[in-house]
């Protein structure tokens, strides 16, 4: 296929460490800019939200949360600054639109207690009406989820997906109250990468296990507040939705050019794991060049 033939010769000219290219169930194409990098736990950053999305929903399917609709002031009762402030609810957390000022990271960080510092935030816009890219949305997410199950995110994420899938090589860091960091926290393998994007290919269904309801996958990647002409997102996960898009693609995306990439019409499912300081948008660029001609 001279596709992806030339597909690899680009991405050795790029500061892509691993890419896995999976259609009809069949690893089609397998990339390691070295040895290590097949092992490596790599940090894929903002994935990890999608990955806390999943967590949520089977959450809810299991009935530790009651539905996307719940407000947050009922696992926050203290977090009672105004009429704005209770009107958010969970949907609004996984669509990044709370409303609540986001100073960014270097503002989270180096607070002793990330929680607090995000539920003490203004509001800045009233919730539903506006997205703005937030962590502090991901970590009240993880906070939520660790108050309704009784148990860590990540302990909660290791006996109702990771040990499903077989997913036993990563690392979740978690802030200073112990709570798992919800917008970035986790290393995990290029190979594990690639079973989250099989699992949401095939509906939630892993060896014949419904890991995730399908209607969670179907309801969390399905657009929710449209960011430009090429870009809608939904519970933490990303659209493809520019006119002349051909299929239904979505993603999700890290810091330097971490991707799963689904792409349910074509069958496939692809990861990168990049090392960009910029330019971290050419492996979706590449895979719309190169992956979806094919």
């Amino acid at each position: 296929m001279k596709l992806l033939t030339d597909f690899e010769k680009i991405i050795k000219k790029e500061k892509i460490d691993s890419v896995l290219v999976q259609k009809n169930s069949t690893v089609i194409f397998e990339y390691y800019r070295n040895k290590k990098m097949k092992e490596k736990q790599h940090k894929i950053y903002s994935v990890t939200k999608s990955i806390l999305s999943a967590l949520i929903g089977i959450a809810i399917d299991k009935g530790c949360i009651e539905n996307v609709n719940t407000p947050i002031i009922n696992y926050f009762p203290e977090f009672n600054k105004d009429k704005e402030h209770q009107k958010i609810t969970i949907k609004h957390l996984l669509t990044m639109t709370s409303g609540l000022h986001w100073p960014g990271n270097r503002g989270m960080i180096p607070s002793k207690n990330w929680v607090n510092f995000v539920l003490q935030q203004d509001s800045d816009h009233p919730p539903g009406s506006k997205m703005v890219y937030s962590c502090g949305s991901s970590q009240l997410l993880s906070a939520i989820l660790q108050k309704t199950t009784g148990i860590n995110t990540e302990v909660f994420a290791k006996k109702h997906l990771f040990t499903p899938l077989g997913i036993t090589d990563y690392k979740w860091n978690r802030d200073a109250q112990g709570i798992a960091i919800g917008g970035f926290g986790l290393t995990m393998k290029t190979v594990d990468m690639l079973k989250i994007g099989t699992l949401y290919l095939k509906n939630g269904v892993w060896k014949s296990k419904q890991v995730v309801s399908y209607h969670w996958i179907e309801e969390s990647t399905s657009p929710k507040v449209k960011t430009d002409d090429d870009y809608s997102y939904a519970y933490h996960w990303w659209n493809i939705t520019s006119d002349n898009q051909v299929g239904r693609i979505f993603f999700a995306v890290g810091h330097g050019g971490q991707y799963i990439i689904v792409a349910p019409d074509y069958q496939l499912v692809t990861v990168f794991t990049s090392s960009f300081k910029d330019g971290a948008t050419r492996p979706l660029q590449y895979f719309k060049d190169y992956l979806l001609e094919g």
